[in-house]
């Protein structure tokens, strides 16, 4: 079976300038590859990347942005794909259907645009006109289903994950090793706790909260830093207004508050080895945040604000805390606290979350319920017996 993963217009995969949804597609593809699909990535180009090569199994294929889908559109009116996923633009559904007919196309959704930022009439042609849809979370099957019924039977959520065996867990000799080593570099103390954040410093993700939380933390745990990991956006390591009003307030809190600005996705992973509590403070509908993934296959405990779809993976007093005040950063610092407080805790949150990585939560089941689901829609492509879709 001949399958085409089409990536947004945004960033090149693999993620070499960050990206959750490069990542998923980069990391998933070379399974299904060993599942004997035969597997065509398309992609931006860039400077630093080959426009056409092959990986893992996986061929890659990279046109200019400026002309990405039309280029795209054209490759697949040449060359017959058995099923085309499109992951997050909705909008090429339509476009990708008129030049690939007999194809069977999948829709992969990672945010709540379809539906929020087209009109109903749009959306629901866009559903009729996709054979079926994965989201990342169960949060957007449901809004989705709560807006269309033509959604009802063609909607899966599939959880993406991370692979284990890219991160060291703290707790391992390993571990130790690097937290010494990451200390040192960054001219932490050795003896102080550490706080992470790691994502785009913008807004609506929160960071400024964390900050004023780090105030009433040190007021119980004077040896802990707090490390923000992250840009104003995917790889541009400019400086805007919210930054530098980050930076201020930090100033003003302690001179234990560490900005690394960003850091690529394949030098990102010892930074949350050297940790020891992961802070995500979203104040949006977040889908589903990567972070999550990364910071449970390194075995962290993981505070989370109660938005979207993360209280889906985070079970508050299992394996992290789930903030319901998300937008106070007095209800951060007392689960920070909390954590801090009891080693023996933090120890056991995060080897529940290393667990479910190694078992659920990695790319490898994630190829395999996608496989559920091609084999499916292949079979009903074929008019055989009807399956049922949605993968166990």
């Amino acid at each position: 079976m001949k399958i085409a993963l089409i990536c947004p217009a945004s960033l090149p995969c693999p993620p070499i300038r960050s990206g959750a949804i490069e990542l998923t597609i980069d990391r998933s593809a070379p399974y299904l590859a060993r599942m004997n699909y035969d597997v065509t990535v398309f992609s931006i180009q860039d400077r630093s990347l080959p426009n056409s090569e092959k990986v893992n199994g996986v061929k890659f294929i990279r046109y200019p942005k400026a002309t990405y889908i039309k280029d795209v559109l054209d490759h697949l009116n040449k060359e017959f794909f058995d099923l085309i996923q499109v992951y997050n633009n909705h909008q090429w559904i339509w476009g990708i259907r008129k030049v690939a007919r007999k194809s069977i196309l999948v829709l992969s959704l990672h945010n709540l645009r379809l539906g929020h930022t087209t009109d109903d009439n749009k959306s629901k042609q866009i559903i009729n006109t996709a054979d079926y849809i994965v989201t990342v979370s169960k949060f957007l099957a449901s809004d989705l289903l709560k807006r269309y019924k033509e959604a009802s039977g063609k909607l899966t959520a599939i959880y993406t994950g991370e692979d284990p065996w890219r991160f060291t867990p703290r707790f391992t000799p390993e571990g130790q090793n690097i937290t010494y080593q990451m200390k040192q570099e960054l001219g932490i103390p050795d003896d102080y706790r550490i706080v992470l954040f790691v994502g785009r410093l913008v807004d609506y993700k929160g960071c400024h909260h964390l900050i004023q939380a780090m105030k009433y933390v040190q007021e119980r745990h004077a040896k802990t830093a707090l490390v923000i990991v992250g840009s104003k956006g995917f790889g541009n390591k400019g400086i805007n207004d919210y930054i530098s009003e980050l930076k201020a307030s930090a100033a003003e809190i302690s001179k234990h508050i560490y900005f690394t600005n960003f850091i690529p996705v394949n030098q990102i992973t010892n930074y949350y080895t050297m940790s020891d509590i992961f802070v995500c403070p979203s104040q949006w509908e977040e889908p589903l945040g990567r972070v999550l993934y990364e910071s449970m296959a390194a075995g962290l405990p993981v505070v989370a604000a109660n938005r979207g779809g993360m209280p889906e993976v985070i079970s508050n007093g299992q394996n992290g805390f789930i903030i319901e005040q998300y937008d106070q950063p007095l209800a951060y610092a007392d689960a920070i606290n909390k954590l801090l407080d009891n080693e023996e805790l933090r120890e056991t949150f995060g080897k529940r979350n290393r667990s479910l990585i190694c078992e659920r939560y990695n790319f490898g089941q994630y190829a395999l319920k996608l496989k559920e689901i091609f084999k499916a829609l292949e079979l009903k492509k074929q008019n055989k017996p009807k399956e049922q879709i949605k993968p166990k």
